[in-house]
Parts: C-alpha cells; sequence; structure tokens
C-alpha cells in the first residue's frame, strides 16, 4: 500500500466501525494520480438513508491531509441537483471518479450512476433579459477599466483579473458550459490531460479561448486592456450585439 492509504485506512477505521455508515468511496488527485504537495484525500462517507445528521471536517494523519464528508444518501442527491442548477461539477465528478471502499447497501453504486448522468446533462440557457444585461455590464466593466487606465492607480491589475473572472463565468453561463474554479481556468483552457481526468469537455469557443489565455498571460498594461476590449466585444457580438446608444431592457418586477 502506498502512504497515503495507510494513512487513509488509519483515518477511517473509526468510520468503518460507525453503525450509520453505508458506504465509503476516495476521490481526487490521489485517486486519478495528479497529486502534489498541495493535495488532500477526499473522502465521501454515505451515511445510512434517513439519517438525520451529516458532518464535514478534516484530520492530519501521517502528515496527510484528509479532508471529509459525511451525508445521508437524499443530501447528496440535493446536492447534486443543487450544483446543476448552478453549472457545478464538482460533487458528479467525485462521486463519479471514485473509488468504492465500502458500499454495505448499494447506495454508492446508485449515486454515482445518478453522477454520471448529471455529468453527461445538458445546461439550461439562460433567459432572453439576463442575456441584455450581461450585454450591458460588460459594457459597463470596460468602460470602468478604462478609467482606471487612464487614471495611472495601482489598482488596474485587481480591477482588470476581476474583471476577466467575470466576463469568462458570464460568458460560461451563457454558453451552458460548467462552472470552473478560478485556480483551475487556465488548466482545462490548456492541458489536455487535466480535462480528461477531470471530464471537462472541450470550451465551445475556440476563438475566446484563445484569447483568454493571452490576456491572463499578457503583462503589457495596454495590451491588457486591448484584450479585454476585444474579448468584451467578441462575447457581446456572440450574444447578439451590442450599441449603448439607445439600449434598454424590459424585465419582469420581482415584487409579488
Amino acid at each position: 500500500m502506498k502512504d497515503w492509504e495507510i494513512a487513509l485506512e488509519k483515518f477511517l477505521k473509526p468510520w468503518r466501525e460507525n453503525k450509520d455508515v453505508s458506504g465509503i468511496t476516495v476521490c481526487g488527485s490521489y485517486v486519478t494520480g495528479n497529486s502534489t504537495k498541495h493535495s488532500d484525500v477526499d473522502i465521501q462517507i454515505i451515511l445510512k438513508r434517513g439519517c438525520k445528521w451529516r458532518e464535514r471536517g478534516n484530520k492530519i494523519v501521517e502528515g496527510i491531509l484528509m479532508e471529509y464528508f459525511a451525508n445521508p444518501p437524499e443530501q447528496i442527491e440535493g446536492y447534486l441537483k443543487s450544483d446543476y442548477k448552478k453549472r457545478r461539477i464538482l460533487e458528479a465528478h467525485m462521486l463519479s471518479t471514485g473509488k468504492i471502499l465500502l458500499d454495505k447497501d448499494g447506495e454508492i453504486k446508485k449515486l454515482k450512476s445518478l453522477a454520471g448522468q448529471y455529468l453527461k446533462k445538458s445546461f439550461e440557457e439562460i433567459p432572453g433579459f439576463k442575456i441584455e444585461f450581461s450585454k450591458y455590464h460588460f459594457f459597463d466593466m470596460l468602460d470602468n477599466l478604462e478609467e482606471v487606465y487612464h487614471r495611472n492607480t495601482s489598482d488596474f491589475d485587481f480591477v482588470y483579473y476581476n474583471f476577466l473572472n467575470t466576463l469568462f463565468d458570464s460568458y460560461c453561463e451563457f454558453l451552458a458550459y460548467s462552472y470552473i474554479t478560478e485556480n483551475k481556468v487556465l488548466r482545462f483552457l490548456t492541458d489536455e490531460k487535466d480535462k480528461i481526468k477531470y471530464k471537462v469537455k472541450d470550451f465551445p469557443d475556440k476563438v475566446f479561448a484563445g484569447m483568454f489565455i493571452k490576456a491572463i498571460k499578457e503583462k503589457n498594461k495596454k495590451k491588457k486592456l486591448d484584450l479585454f476590449s476585444k474579448l468584451v466585444k467578441h462575447v457581446q457580438n456572440k450574444m447578439g450585439g451590442f450599441n449603448i446608444d439607445g439600449w434598454k431592457m424590459r424585465s419582469p418586477v420581482e415584487v409579488k
């Protein structure tokens, strides 16, 4: 056994003896084969259906961080449903790629199957009024970034990278593409092995992806501004075009 597997079994001993536990699966980079010194061991502990408690925690065993999540099946089913609405696939990915260590009642097998269905399921398209607001929001971000640039203040990079992140996530939502955490965006746009391991689909707009990678790596402030402007206009065109002169948006009131 590998060092992390020995540490894992030591951590799991009391959980295996817990009468509320129905199953255990281990997942994450140690299982998929791309662990680093920053990796932890992710553990899904499945409690018996109808169990009225859940728990999340961390424990260092033999120098290795164990991160565990203990939930009854119905709670995990709720997570999968909620994550899908938010375009998130982390829970589904953890379950589908996890290694089953214990499955007394067959619950993990059922959850893995459900997770696989969610991974194959297309996300819902966003409504038209939200698209219109997004196009205006991008115009406003570009205008604000230009103002910061011309003021020549030290917060340009802070504003620039925050706006890049907002633009990327909003465009992903428009494309019905899964949400990606900030620390994995560049990896999933450039590393084919990572995409396969994490079951991430190819980004649907290659032109945008190429420009976005350049925008992340660019060091020159003026070129950053130019790249952001091109990205904004590209996205606005993909969303149907935009002209600030005469722009308006009508949407339903929220107060009933």
